[in-house]
């Protein structure tokens, strides 16, 4: 079962698309990715508009014409950071064997991607303060809805069928490994590198609790 594709016909105002020049693109890439840094480093609550500004390093102006709110911009770092992060994590399933050993690789994807991208530990707090604004909640179950869709395809490849309960395996998955990111963000901060170690040795206890769930013998 493949990810749902995203849904950016919905409706919501994710800011006005990208300008018609290269320049523009640029302009809104730097914005979305400044954005990024700022609500991981602040949280969504405490950051402002004016901190997105001094982070991106362009015009008030500049930035209020790709992005009219926080919201806006909260809604474009979900949706963009969302969609390279699972289209990286299938990468790395679908480098060799299917079935059983795509969902032996998912922990280890999962632990490369944050090592990769530090801003991946607080995007789960993101989509929760966005889950509680009635403007972006359907934005956030949807975000949340394709990782538990990711691991409820890899539960049933190894199972060489359709289980009845892949999905809720899939999202009692999702939740504690985003309930461990939490945790551990939290006990191990400010040591980024304790921080790594407890998230690989914390999902390990994971992966074994989801391998034995499903039915697949750990290695």
């Amino acid at each position: 079962m493949s990810p749902r594709p995203p849904s950016l016909g919905s409706g919501r105002r994710v800011g006005r698309p990208a300008g018609p020049t290269a320049q523009g693109a640029a302009s809104r890439e730097v914005i979305v990715d400044a954005a990024a840094g700022v609500f991981a480093r602040m949280g969504y609550d405490r950051a402002r508009m004016a901190d997105i500004v001094e982070a991106s390093g362009l015009s008030k102006g500049s930035v209020y014409f790709h992005f009219d709110s926080k919201e806006a911009l909260a809604v474009a770092v979900l949706e963009i950071r969302q969609a390279r992060w699972l289209h990286d994590v299938e990468l790395l399933l679908d480098a060799g064997a299917q079935g059983t050993p795509r969902l032996r690789r998912l922990l280890p994807a999962m632990i490369e991607l944050h090592q990769n991208d530090p801003e991946a530990w607080v995007i789960s707090r993101l989509t929760q303060s966005l889950s509680a604004v009635e403007s972006t909640r359907e934005l956030a179950a949807e975000m949340t809805q394709r990782w538990i869709d990711l691991v409820a395809g890899l539960i049933n490849d190894a199972a060489g069928s359709e289980r009845p309960d892949a999905e809720l395996l899939a999202t009692v998955f999702v939740g504690a490994f985003d309930g461990l990111k939490v945790t551990v963000d939290i006990t191990r901060a400010p040591d980024r590198e304790a921080a790594a170690r407890a998230l690989a040795d914390g999902g390990a206890v994971l992966e074994r609790m989801l391998l034995s769930a499903a039915g697949v013998a750990a290695e």
